[in-house]
């Protein structure tokens, strides 16, 4: 501690001194320099000055921590067409098709804080990444969403539209999801209902869901 200490009251003496040297040729300088040097040894002589006085009071002087580097995203438009080209290349789908379905999932994906590749494979299992189907008991779009029993729980008066069919459907999985306890209740109740009887359908329709999932999980990029 005591020679921290010598060794500040040294630097703060040969400060002193210089700003004494620089101030009987204050004449000869110009005004501007005159300014920046004043500024400088002003900013030198409390930084030490500081350092002294926390020697004094038995504080060990450290060196501020460097920030660390800043974690930088991926632009949006870079993601999109990545996860794109994946669907593209994992379930054969046309790449503009797939690009264009990938901008909307992955938005639903972090909307209901869920997997894009299970609403990709949901989408999949249920259209085949067609944004006009209808089922014969009416449900629309690429999820395959019933306009009169999920329209008013998603809030949305145009489920025709795919980009609101798919974020509907997120969220109808979401739901079920946090009433089940699990994804494979929630798909089987996506698919047959909650109280349905129909198990066995239920199932193979899970399995198709997983199927594809794992595919697209797994699909090299």
């Amino acid at each position: 501690m005591g020679e921290i200490e010598d060794q500040n009251m040294t630097r703060l003496i040969a400060i002193r001194k210089s700003c004494s040297r620089i101030w009987s040729h204050r004449n000869r300088i110009p005004l501007l320099f005159k300014l920046q040097g004043v500024a400088v040894l002003s900013a030198l002589v409390v930084a030490l000055g500081i350092a002294n006085v926390g020697v004094h009071q038995g504080y060990q002087v450290v060196a501020f921590a460097v920030p660390a580097a800043e974690v930088i995203s991926v632009p949006w438009d870079l993601e999109v067409a990545a996860f794109g080209s994946k669907v593209s290349q994992a379930f054969g789908v046309r790449r503009s098709t797939a690009t264009e379905f990938a901008g909307w999932i992955l938005e639903a994906s972090r909307r209901q804080n869920m997997e894009p590749e299970l609403i990709a494979s949901l989408v999949l299992t249920e259209s085949s990444f067609r944004k006009t189907v209808r089922s014969n008991v009416g449900a629309v779009g690429p999820a395959q969403i019933r306009p009169d029993y999920w329209g008013g729980f998603c809030g949305s008066s145009d489920l025709s539209d795919p980009a609101e069919n798919i974020y509907c459907g997120a969220q109808v999985l979401s739901y079920l999801q946090e009433r089940c306890g699990d994804v494979n209740c929630a798909l089987q109740a996506y698919n047959v209902g909650i109280h349905s009887s129909r198990v066995q359908a239920a199932r193979r329709y899970v399995a198709k869901v997983d199927h594809h999932r794992d595919q697209l999980r797994n699909f090299p990029l």
